[in-house]
């Protein structure tokens, strides 16, 4: 009877919790790729058209994945919640070309220069897109396991506004520790979902070492294919 009793007030503190989160994540999204715009070093008319279609497309994401943590928080309206969960699954299909075509300008007109060496930066971004369609087409198919959509989601999301981090991170005076310091800034966001887990689930869902697990083999991947010869000279010829 205590379990039985104590399992709403579990899911209704992980809602709330998920939605908290998502408040943070898309702070943090609008600090990292609106910090040149803050800061005065550009303005919406230094981008070409393609990049204002690409932010208005991520930034839909970003506001869907409030709304819908939004609306499941008091479970009442979980039907609008999975209507626009379709609507995410398009905008998500359509984030995928985008965010290439978005890492190879970025390279094309130098806007990264100084930040990260060319190569990581062209596999980071590419490598990051294709793991959070991988971790949200994922989590779609899981969607009537609550448990493992929202960490799932979770996972996926993070990965998407890992470059808008990147922006964060990079001017700091880390050196060669800098993408290092961007692993761990991506990776603190999951960190503090399995915390929450430990502490009011008293255990991981499973569905973390999924998600973190494709993280983590992402950032590890990273580093080798950023810096081969091949991927440095391409991205160099993209600069040129």
């Amino acid at each position: 009877m205590a379990t039985a009793l104590h399992r709403p007030t579990q899911l209704a503190e992980e809602r709330r919790f998920f939605f908290v989160l998502s408040i943070v994540i898309f702070a943090t999204a609008i600090a990292g790729f609106g910090s040149d715009i803050f800061v005065g070093h550009v303005w919406f008319t230094d981008f070409p058209w393609q990049v204002h279609v690409h932010a208005v497309v991520f930034t839909s994401w970003m506001v869907l994945y409030v709304v819908q943590n939004w609306l499941v928080v008091d479970g009442q309206s979980i039907i609008l919640h999975r209507r626009l969960g379709w609507l995410g699954a398009g905008i998500a299909t359509i984030m995928v070309p985008l965010g290439i075509a978005a890492t190879v300008m970025a390279i094309a007109r130098g806007s990264i220069t100084g930040i990260f060496p060319l190569g990581l930066f062209l596999v980071m971004d590419i490598l990051g897109i294709l793991g959070f369609a991988a971790l949200t087409f994922v989590a779609i198919r899981m969607r009537n396991h609550a448990g493992w959509h929202k960490r799932l989601m979770l996972c996926g999301t993070v990965l998407v506004i890992a470059p808008g981090i990147g922006r964060l991170v990079g001017p700091l005076p880390l050196g060669d520790l800098t993408p290092f310091a961007l692993f761990a800034a991506i990776t603190l966001y999951i960190l503090v979902g399995i915390g929450f887990d430990l502490i009011v689930l008293r255990r991981i869902h499973p569905a973390y070492w999924w998600g973190a697990g494709t993280v983590a083999l992402l950032q590890l991947l990273t580093g080798p294919i950023g810096f081969s010869p091949p991927v440095v000279a391409f991205a160099e010829r993209l600069a040129n």
